[in-house]
């Protein structure tokens, strides 16, 4: 098997990164698979302590096949400080494994992500292979440990360097997309808030990537692989990030994630599965507030997009 590197951004949170990295030591793999932290440097005065935490700690790190610091000198940034880590990764590898620092994984993550990796290597309808699961409920007569979706989780995940070339990072398109409402309610039914999301970067100019990646999946067709039970759980809204509600902390920090060695991966068709489609678009809903984020939508939809087409 070829084994993909991992990428984790970090900076000032010791406690997370610790747990992530632990986590990943103990997967099947680990001691074949090369680790890159990219550690930016502290834009504030409160970054100071956890980052001289982890300056000391990453020198310590062992159970992977090697692990390489990529230090900056200066602040970078969340996006730039991932996007230059992962073009540096590129540069030597073919794939690459993508984890925010906040994240605590099943043993047989890295087994699921570098099979489908390999397995969906020339299959240009597939985007990511995704270790997260929404809490969702998938049916009993889906008889797969993995499905298709359209959706995106950046909660631990597996890429491809040639169809990163075909990524589309471009505001206009996004808003010349959205212009038609077919897809935009597309847009709505999937989970993270994906319209609110790409509504804000039509009006800030600001791509965040994971919305972005679902507009890319419904602009050109492609999917994301998911596991049936999550191998991932997030620990990260507990208020030291950006983007997370506290009050969400022990939804995620405590969901049920695998506890196997092994993943066994089964190549299935590449196509979306309805029911399971169905039971994404009532989870978002319902997460989401209900009939209070169909109202939201649609206002914010109009006040944005409502100019261009009305």
């Amino acid at each position: 098997m070829n084994y993909a590197p991992i990428l984790i951004p970090t900076l000032n949170r010791y406690n997370h990164l610790k747990r992530c990295v632990e986590s990943l030591a103990k997967c099947t793999h680990a001691d074949k698979t090369d680790l890159f932290i990219a550690l930016d440097y502290p834009l504030k005065e409160e970054h100071w302590e956890g980052y001289r935490k982890i300056k000391e700690y990453v020198s310590n790190i062992d159970g992977f096949n090697t692990v390489t610091i990529i230090q900056r000198d200066h602040n970078y940034g969340p996006v730039e400080n991932f996007f230059n880590a992962q073009n540096q990764i590129y540069e030597k590898y073919d794939r690459i494994i993508y984890s925010e620092d906040d994240n605590e994984f099943s043993p047989n993550f890295l087994d699921y992500i570098n099979k489908g990796l390999e397995i969906y290597y020339n299959e240009d309808k597939v985007q990511n292979i995704c270790g997260y699961n929404y809490k969702v409920k998938i049916p009993q007569k889906y008889k797969y440990n993995t499905y298709f979706s359209n959706a995106f989780s950046a909660w631990g995940y597996g890429s491809w360097r040639h169809k990163q070339d075909k990524f589309i990072y471009d505001v206009d398109e996004i808003k010349s997309f959205l212009k038609n409402p077919i897809n935009a309610y597309r847009s709505a039914i999937i989970p993270l808030h994906v319209l609110l999301g790409l509504l804000a970067i039509v009006k800030t100019g600001n791509i965040t990537g994971d919305r972005n990646a679902v507009f890319n999946n419904l602009k050109n067709n492609t999917l994301c692989l998911f596991p049936r039970l999550s191998l991932v759980r997030n620990m990260g809204h507990d208020g030291s990030g950006e983007h997370c509600n506290t009050k969400d902390y022990n939804y995620f920090a405590k969901q049920e994630i695998g506890n196997n060695d092994i993943f066994n991966m089964y190549r299935i068709d590449v196509k979306e599965s309805f029911r399971i489609k169905y039971e994404l678009t009532i989870y978002n809903i319902r997460y989401s507030g209900g009939i209070r984020y169909i109202a939201k939508c649609i206002l914010f939809y109009f006040q944005t997009i409502g100019k261009y087409i009305l």
